[in-house]
């Protein structure tokens, strides 16, 4: 099995698009509201009514943004108009609840991804970048919604696509 893509549910998509575009290298794939109020065909990406279905309430509609890394990760960007969407509380977005808490991100040359989070303005959960045995070294922080993401770089050279 390969990771094919991870949804991030954002507050404010022009911020969110900003992050990943300009700052983290993504290149935008498409940026399109689900449903798109056209007859359903083969460039259709979600019908009216499997997005009622997913998001469980009659009406739904999203602002959806594709961008995919030089090396194939592909981010999936929603935020929903129906049902408005609320911004999760920080208490709730840390380690002490369930669910899915921190992307990670291979990189090469971690020290320079640090520093250019940091300069976009991004908080990071340490001042520093930090070692993890001899298996690699990371760094952790925030986007606009307080969603984590993290940052590793292997030693030596890592493997791309495997």
């Amino acid at each position: 099995m390969r990771f094919h893509h991870m949804a991030i549910f954002v507050s404010d998509m022009d911020a969110a698009v900003r992050l990943w575009r300009d700052v983290m290298g993504f290149k935008l794939n498409a940026d399109t509201y689900i449903p798109d109020g056209k007859e359903p065909g083969p460039g259709t990406f979600i019908h009216p009514k499997l997005l009622e279905d997913i998001f469980g309430v009659k009406g739904a509609r999203s602002r959806t943004v594709l961008l995919t890394s030089p090396e194939g990760a592909m981010i999936e960007l929603q935020q929903p108009e129906v049902p408005k969407i609320q911004k999760t509380p920080p208490e709730n977005l840390r380690y002490g609840h369930t669910g899915i808490h921190e992307l990670g991100l291979l990189v090469k040359d971690i020290d320079a991804w640090f520093d250019k989070v940091r300069a976009a303005g991004y908080e990071t959960q340490t001042d520093y970048v930090w070692g993890c045995a001899s298996i690699g070294r990371s760094f952790l922080f925030y986007d606009q919604d307080g969603n984590l993401i993290q940052l590793w770089e292997s030693p030596g050279d890592p493997t791309w696509g495997v």
